[in-house]
């Protein structure tokens, strides 16, 4: 089992088999077998007219790989798990779920995502308009975020619109921004 299974995909697992946390009943519709072969989307979960394709990353180094992989998710050639030979269902819409590894000093055990949620508003920050287009025409919805086996879920065009909000603090300390990216992310309920 890799750690991307451990700390990301299968907390998101049952926390989608939650009624309760989920708020909806939802079916596991594919996971792969083996994590490290996997070729398709890391879980697709689906509910009533709702196809959730999910790309999962454990961040525990370098961020610029792991935000590449899920940049590129919707663009590769993986087709929905499903009973008619189509490609993809109209219902479907790809999310990202991110878990983090950052081990450090007492801050960082206490507010480790913080760093994670600091450099996805740089990085939406530095080209939103990209980052608009990108979620309309690739029909991005959700990003989940993994800590401690819980998670917490946010919508993309919400995070993209807080980006915004964050762009006035990119010229500060790297201490204040991750400072303001919490500030702004502050109403993530990890259930």
């Amino acid at each position: 089992m890799t750690q991307e299974e451990k700390f990301v995909v299968n907390p998101l697992e049952k926390y989608f088999l939650n009624k309760k946390r989920s708020g909806a009943k939802w079916k596991i519709k594919d996971k792969p077998n083996y994590g490290s072969s996997a070729t398709g989307w890391d879980l697709q979960v689906e509910h009533t007219n709702r196809v959730l394709l999910i790309e999962a990353k454990y961040i525990r180094g370098p961020f610029a790989s792991a935000l590449a992989g899920l940049t590129i998710a919707p663009l590769v050639n993986r087709p929905e798990k499903m009973k008619r030979s189509k490609y993809r269902s109209r219902y479907a819409v790809v999310c990202w779920a991110v878990g983090c590894g950052y081990k450090g000093g007492k801050r960082d055990r206490k507010y480790k995502m913080s760093g994670i949620y600091q450099i996805l508003f740089d990085c939406f920050a530095r080209n939103l308009q990209f980052w608009k287009y990108y979620s309309k025409i690739l029909s991005i919805e959700y990003i989940f975020f993994v800590d401690k086996r819980k998670v917490a879920k946010i919508n993309f065009i919400k995070i993209i619109n807080l980006a915004t909000l964050y762009k006035l603090s990119i010229d500060k300390s790297l201490h204040e921004m991750r400072l303001e990216a919490e500030k702004l992310l502050r109403t993530l309920e990890f259930k």
